[in-house]
C-alpha cells in the first residue's frame, strides 16, 4: 500500500513544480498539500474506508482548486499549464474511486453526476450517468437526466430510447411517463410550426405549371400529393397517453400525478400554439379530447377496479 501511495506523490511532482513556478503556491503551502494529500491517500486505502473519507477529500481538492483559480487570476496567467486541468482530473479520480467503492449508494452517484455539472464537464457526465443506469436501472432521475442530456445536445432519437429503456425497468413510473409526454408534446410542436413555415414558403412561390397536369387537362398525382393533408404530429402523443394511463391502472395516486402532469403540459402546449401557430390543428384536438375522457373516467365511483374501489373525494384526479 505505500508503494502506491508514495507512486501517486511522484505523479503530482510536474503538477506541483509548475504551481511554485508560477508562484500560485510557495514552498510550505506545497508541503502542506502533499501531507494532506499523503493522509487522505493512506485513508483511502485502509480496511476499513468510509463514505465519509472520499467526500472530505473531494472537499479539501476543491478548496485548493477554487484558491489556485483566484490567484491565477489575481496573477493574470492567461496561457494555461499542467496545474490547471490536474485539480479537476484529480477530483474525477475521487468521485470515480468513491462509486466504484461504493456502487449500491445512490447518494454518492448523485455527488458524481452534480460535481460532472458544476465543473462543466459534459463528456465526463455521460460517462458518468450511463454508469450509474448501470448500477441503479431503477433509479428514474438518472434516466432523466441521461435523456436531458441527449434533448441538449439534439438528439431526439437517444433520448427516446432512453426514456423507452426506463419504462422497462420502472413501467409504473408516473414521473418517466409524464416526462415522455412532455418530450413529445414538445416534438409535435415543433413539427407543426416547422409545417406552418413550409406553408408560407410554399404559398409565395409561382402557382402548378402545365406539367403537374395530365393530358387531360387534370390535376396529376404529383400535385394531389403535394395537397394531401400531412401526418397526424400528435398521434404519439395521444399513443403515449393511452399507454402511460393503462400501466398507471393499478395506483390512482400515479394516476393523479400522471394526469396533473399532463394537464401542465397541455396548458404549456395551447400557449405556445397561441404564439407561434395560431390555431390549432385536428391532431391537438384529439389529444384535448383523449385527455378530457381520461379525466372524467377516471373518479372515484366510476373507473372500476379493486385499487379505485377506496379511493376518497380527496384523492380525485
Amino acid at each position: 500500500m505505500a508503494d502506491i501511495v508514495e507512486q501517486e506523490m511522484q505523479d503530482m511532482v510536474p503538477e506541483l513544480d509548475d504551481l511554485r513556478r508560477k508562484r500560485i503556491f510557495n514552498d510550505d503551502e506545497i508541503r502542506q498539500i502533499v501531507k494532506r494529500r499523503r493522509d487522505f491517500e493512506y485513508q483511502l486505502r485502509a480496511r476499513e474506508v468510509r463514505r465519509e473519507d472520499f467526500l472530505n477529500y473531494a472537499r479539501y481538492e476543491v478548496a485548493v482548486e477554487c484558491l489556485r483559480a483566484r490567484r491565477r487570476k489575481a496573477l493574470r496567467w492567461r496561457r494555461r499549464t499542467v496545474s490547471d486541468f490536474t485539480g479537476i482530473r484529480r477530483l474525477h479520480f475521487i468521485f470515480h474511486r468513491a462509486c466504484m467503492k461504493f456502487k449500491g449508494d445512490k447518494r454518492m452517484w448523485y455527488q458524481y453526476v452534480d460535481f460532472c455539472l458544476r465543473s462543466g464537464g459534459t463528456k465526463a457526465l455521460s460517462k458518468v450517468l450511463v454508469k450509474a443506469m448501470r448500477f441503479h436501472p431503477r433509479e428514474v432521475h438518472f434516466w432523466l437526466l441521461a435523456a436531458d442530456r441527449e434533448l441538449k445536445l439534439g438528439h431526439l432519437k437517444a433520448a427516446r430510447a432512453l426514456l423507452l429503456r426506463a419504462l422497462r425497468f420502472a413501467p409504473r413510473s408516473a414521473k418517466l411517463w409524464s416526462e415522455f409526454l412532455r418530450l413529445e408534446a414538445r416534438v409535435a410542436l415543433n413539427v407543426r410550426l416547422s409545417r406552418r413555415v413550409a406553408e408560407e414558403e410554399g404559398s409565395s412561390k409561382a402557382p402548378a405549371t402545365d406539367e403537374s397536369k395530365d393530358g387531360n387537362g387534370k390535376q396529376g398525382k404529383k400535385a394531389k400529393d403535394a395537397d394531401a393533408p400531412s401526418a397526424n404530429s400528435w398521434a404519439p402523443a395521444v399513443l403515449l397517453l393511452r399507454r402511460a394511463l393503462a400501466a398507471l391502472v393499478a395506483s390512482p395516486s400515479a394516476t393523479a400525478r400522471f394526469l396533473e402532469q399532463a394537464a401542465t403540459c397541455f396548458r404549456e402546449a395551447q400557449k405556445d400554439i397561441g404564439k407561434q401557430i395560431g390555431e390549432p390543428d385536428d391532431g391537438f384536438e384529439a389529444f384535448v379530447r383523449e385527455l378530457s375522457a381520461a379525466f372524467k373516467d377516471r373518479r372515484p365511483g366510476i373507473f372500476k377496479g379493486d385499487s379505485w374501489a377506496e379511493v376518497t373525494n380527496d384523492d380525485t384526479v
